[in-house]
C-alpha cells in the first residue's frame, strides 16, 4: 500500500510540476511569438527579412544546440553530483562549467564573426549581392548571441537539477519581450537592427539568470578545475548531445540552401511556420513534462529502480502522447485563421499570411512524431547513454534532407516548394520515433504495454476533434469576421472546444492510463 502510494505521488508530482512548468513556458513561448509578429510588421517577408533569419540560422543554431546539451547531459550530470558529491564540491563543479562556457563562448563567436562573409556565401547560396551583405552585417552583431545564452543555459541546467524550473522556464520571456520592444521603439527596421535587438534580449536574459541562479546557492568562482575527473567526463558526455543536436542546425542550413533560389521571402515564410511550431510544442508542453521527467529518470536509473524506469517511461510516453496529438489537431485546423489574426499586419501581406498557415498546417503533422521520440529516448539519457540518441538524430536528418529535392517538384519552383520543406521535415520524425522505438525494446528491454491501445484512442480522439473544429469552421465562417482581435477571441474558442473534444472522448474510453495521470492506480508498467 505505501509502495503504490508513493508511486501515485511521484506522478502527481511530475504531473504537477509538467504542468507548472508548462504555463511558465507557455509564457516564454508567447513572448517569443510577440516578438515574431514584431519582426514581421517591421520587415514583412522579402530580401531583408530573408537576410535576418538566414543570419540568425548559425546563432539561433549554436543556442538550440546548447539548449539539448544542458538538458540532457548537464542536467542528469548535476543532479547525479548533488546526490554522489554533494552540494558544496557541485557548486565548485558548476563554476567552472561556467567559466569553460564563456572561454568557449566568445572563441566561438570571433570565429563566426570573422568568417561571416563566407559563413552566408555557403549557408545561402542563391542569394543575390545585396541581400548577401546584409546577411553577413546582420550575422556579426547576432553571433554575440551565442555566448550570451550558452552561460544562461548553464544557469537553468544548475536551477533545474534543484528542481527549481518555473523562472528557469520564463527566462526567454524577458529575452524576448526586451527584443520586442527594441524592434518595434525602432524608427526604420531592418535586419541590421532587429539583430542588435536580440543582443540586448540576451544580455537581459543572463542578467536574469545570474540573479535567480544566485538565489538558489550558485557563485561565480575563478576556477577552471580542469583536472578535476567529472569536468572531464561532463565534457566527453556533452559531445554526443551536441553533436546530435549540431544535425538539426544543419538540417535547417540544408533546408535553407535550397529555399535561398526561391522568391524573396520564402525563407521568411519557413523559418516563422518552423519556429512557431518548434516553440509550441519543444517549449510549451514536451520540454515542460522532460525537465520533469529527466531528473527522477536519471534518480531511478542510477539507484537501479528498474520498475520504476519503466513506470516513468510508460508514463512520459502517455503524457507526450496524448499532449501531442491534441496539439497536432488543433494547430492544423486553425494555423490559418490564427496566423491572419497574429501576423497579417505592417508590411506583412495578405499573401504571406496565407501562404504562413499553409506552411505551419503541414508543419503541425511533424508534432506527434517530435513529441513521442522524446519520451522515447529519456532513459538512454537517463542512463548517460547518448551513443544511442545521436544515431536517432543522423537518421532523421538523412531523411529529413533526402525528402526535400523528391518533394519539391511535386510543388513547383516557386514560393509553394516551402511546403515540400515542411512535408519532408513533418515525415523525417517518423523516422526518429521508429528507430528509439526499435532501441528501448532491444537495447534497454523496456516495453510499454497498451502504447498501441493508446496511440489509437489518441488518433481516434484527434480526428473527432479535427472534425469537430472544422465543423465550427464552416459554421461561424472565419474570413467574414471583421477585426483581429474578434478574429483571434473566435479562433481560440474554437481551439478549446477542440480540446474539450479530445479530453472527453480520451476520458470517456477510459483509459486506466488517464486515470493514473490524474493520481489513481498508479501500478508500474
Amino acid at each position: 500500500m505505501g509502495d503504490e502510494g508513493s508511486r501515485g505521488g511521484r506522478r502527481r508530482g511530475l504531473v504537477r510540476q509538467s504542468g507548472v512548468t508548462g504555463v511558465a513556458a507557455a509564457a516564454a513561448v508567447a513572448s517569443g511569438l510577440v516578438l515574431d509578429v514584431a519582426i514581421a510588421a517591421a520587415l514583412g517577408a522579402d530580401a531583408s527579412s530573408d537576410a535576418f533569419f538566414a543570419a540568425a540560422t548559425i546563432p539561433l543554431g549554436i543556442v538550440a544546440i546548447v539548449m539539448v546539451a544542458a538538458n540532457q547531459a548537464l542536467v542528469p550530470s548535476i543532479a547525479t553530483w548533488l546526490t554522489t558529491l554533494g552540494a558544496p564540491e557541485t557548486r565548485s563543479l558548476v563554476a567552472a562549467i561556467t567559466n569553460w562556457t564563456a572561454i568557449m563562448g566568445f572563441a566561438i563567436a570571433a570565429a563566426v564573426a570573422l568568417l561571416a562573409g563566407p559563413l552566408i556565401q555557403l549557408t545561402a547560396p542563391g542569394f543575390d549581392a545585396p541581400t548577401a551583405a546584409l546577411a553577413t552585417q546582420a550575422l556579426r552583431l547576432l553571433i554575440l548571441v551565442a555566448p550570451l545564452v550558452m552561460l544562461a543555459e548553464v544557469l537553468r541546467a544548475h536551477l533545474n537539477a534543484h528542481h527549481h524550473v518555473v523562472a528557469p522556464a520564463a527566462m526567454n520571456v524577458v529575452m524576448n519581450g526586451v527584443a520586442a520592444v527594441v524592434v518595434v521603439a525602432a524608427a526604420e527596421p531592418d535586419a541590421r537592427v532587429v539583430a542588435g535587438a536580440y543582443v540586448i534580449g540576451a544580455l537581459a536574459q543572463l542578467g536574469y539568470m545570474v540573479v535567480m541562479a544566485w538565489r538558489t546557492g550558485w557563485r561565480w568562482r575563478p576556477v577552471l578545475l580542469r583536472d578535476h575527473v567529472e569536468i572531464a567526463a561532463t565534457a566527453r558526455l556533452v559531445v554526443r548531445p551536441t553533436l546530435g543536436a549540431g544535425l538539426n542546425p544543419l538540417a535547417r542550413i540544408g533546408e535553407q540552401m535550397f529555399v535561398s533560389f526561391l522568391p524573396a521571402g520564402s525563407l521568411t515564410i519557413m523559418r516563422y511556420g518552423y519556429r512557431l511550431v518548434s516553440a509550441v510544442g519543444g517549449a510549451v508542453m514536451f520540454r515542460s513534462v522532460m525537465v520533469a521527467l529527466l531528473p527522477r529518470l536519471t534518480r531511478a536509473t542510477a539507484a537501479k529502480r528498474e520498475a520504476q524506469v519503466r513506470s516513468l517511461t510508460s508514463l512520459g510516453f502517455r503524457l507526450i502522447t496524448l499532449l501531442s496529438v491534441c496539439l497536432a489537431a488543433v494547430l492544423a485546423v486553425l494555423a490559418q485563421p490564427a496566423v491572419v489574426a497574429l501576423f497579417r499586419r505592417g508590411r506583412f501581406t495578405a499573401s504571406d499570411t496565407a501562404l504562413l498557415g499553409v506552411t505551419l498546417a503541414v508543419y503541425a503533422l511533424s508534432v506527434p512524431g517530435s513529441g513521442i521520440q522524446r519520451a522515447l529516448l529519456a532513459p538512454f539519457f537517463a542512463a548517460l547513454d547518448t551513443r544511442t540518441p545521436l544515431r536517432n538524430t543522423v537518421y532523421g536528418v538523412i531523411a529529413n534532407l533526402a525528402l526535400i529535392p523528391v518533394l519539391i517538384p511535386l510543388f513547383g519552383r516557386d514560393e509553394r516548394a516551402i511546403i515540400a520543406v515542411a512535408l519532408a521535415y513533418s515525415v523525417a520524425q517518423y523516422v526518429n520515433v521508429a528507430h528509439a522505438w526499435e532501441r528501448l525494446h532491444r537495447a534497454l528491454a523496456i516495453r510499454i504495454e497498451g502504447a498501441g491501445r493508446i496511440l489509437v484512442q489518441a488518433v481516434v480522439a484527434g480526428a473527432a476533434s479535427a472534425a469537430v473544429m472544422i465543423g465550427c469552421r464552416l459554421v461561424i465562417d472565419l474570413g467574414r469576421i471583421e477585426g483581429r482581435w474578434a478574429l483571434l477571441a473566435v479562433t481560440a474558442l474554437i481551439g478549446v472546444v477542440g480540446v474539450a473534444v479530445f479530453a472527453a472522448i480520451t476520458a470517456g474510453l477510459a483509459l486506466p492510463d488517464l486515470r493514473r495521470l490524474r493520481g489513481g492506480d498508479a501500478q508500474p508498467t
